[in-house]
């Protein structure tokens, strides 16, 4: 079956099984998932809608997610924004637990709401999977939000119309809220990794000259509170831990695999005093050098 073929076949919904079109500019619908999957055994075959927006907002479970010919699995908290036009397809584990929102294209582009636009275009014009954590503030806005809109929709009254379009936008300034967390957490992340990585670079080429934190913060351009942070965030201990346990790993190898005197291996990690070396090595490893050497020796040492 070719692409065109295919397309063609595709149906077009409104809300899932329901094919005749909704003309009203300001339809809003919202919906539990359980609503129309379990009866359909859990799944949601592939289709589309023309003219409407969806956003499917999964609290506790897990989809196989199908968006056009992309696949993926997704468990726990997420939301994921559906274009018009857009075919999807979903299989839910029975029992999740979530709401879908169905909204009208138009409340999206409404000219009279321009200033919001900046922030909620990037979740109108593609798909996106967005993730939330149990206890994210973020998602406990989110479903307040829903529930104020299926309230609203429940007991109509003056001026639905235009609260339903302000609540809509605050779901969706909510969203893009935390799109903007996860963005700045990966990229945080990304660069973390390469400090980390440029770190551990100079640290190679310095311990031996003993090297104090200022001196390596210096030369990757960052405070020294920034390198504390990263490494505690990234290894769990502070900046001078990590250099001391280079210097602690050099010993070690030194004092195992060459025969070295205590005093050329003092030397050689920077210390012009073998007898603080000695204090030191015993501080950090609980074991006189010469001791660790002759417990560890590598001629001696069964493998």
């Amino acid at each position: 079956m070719n692409k065109t073929t295919f397309s063609r076949t595709i149906p077009q919904f409104d809300l899932y099984g329901e094919s005749s079109l909704n003309q009203d500019p300001g339809f809003v619908h919202i919906e539990n998932i359980s609503a129309r999957s379990s009866e359909n055994g859990w799944l949601i075959k592939p289709h589309r809608h023309g003219k409407m927006f969806q956003l499917l907002c999964m609290y506790d479970g897990c989809v196989d997610v199908q968006f056009d010919d992309k696949s993926e699995r997704l468990k726990g908290s997420w939301v994921i924004t559906i274009p018009p036009g857009v075919v999807h397809g979903f299989k839910f584990t029975p029992n999740t637990q979530g709401i879908v929102l169905t909204l009208a294209e138009p409340i999206l582009t409404d000219q009279s709401q321009q200033k919001s636009q900046l922030f909620i275009d990037d979740l109108s014009s593609a798909t996106q999977s967005i993730e939330f954590h149990e206890k994210d503030v973020l998602l406990q806005q989110l479903q307040q939000y829903l529930l104020l809109i299926e309230s609203e929709i429940k007991h109509s009254d003056i001026g639905q119309h235009l609260m339903l379009e302000w609540l809509v936008r605050m779901v969706m300034i909510t969203l893009r809220r935390q799109l903007g967390k996860r963005q700045l957490a990966a990229t945080n992340s990304q660069n973390n990794n390469q400090l980390l990585a440029l770190f551990r670079q100079l640290l190679d080429q310095h311990y031996q000259q003993q090297w104090k934190v200022q001196q390596y913060a210096s030369a990757m351009n960052i405070s020294v509170s920034t390198l504390n942070r990263l490494c505690h965030e990234s290894i769990g201990v502070s900046t001078k831990a990590v250099i001391q346990e280079r210097i602690v790993l050099e010993a070690k190898r030194k004092l195992i695999y060459t025969r070295e005197s205590l005093s050329q291996i003092a030397y050689s990690l920077g210390y012009l005093d073998p007898a603080y070396f000695s204090r030191f090595f015993k501080k950090m490893t609980d074991s006189a050098p010469s001791e660790y050497r002759q417990n560890n020796n590598y001629e001696t040492t069964s493998f």
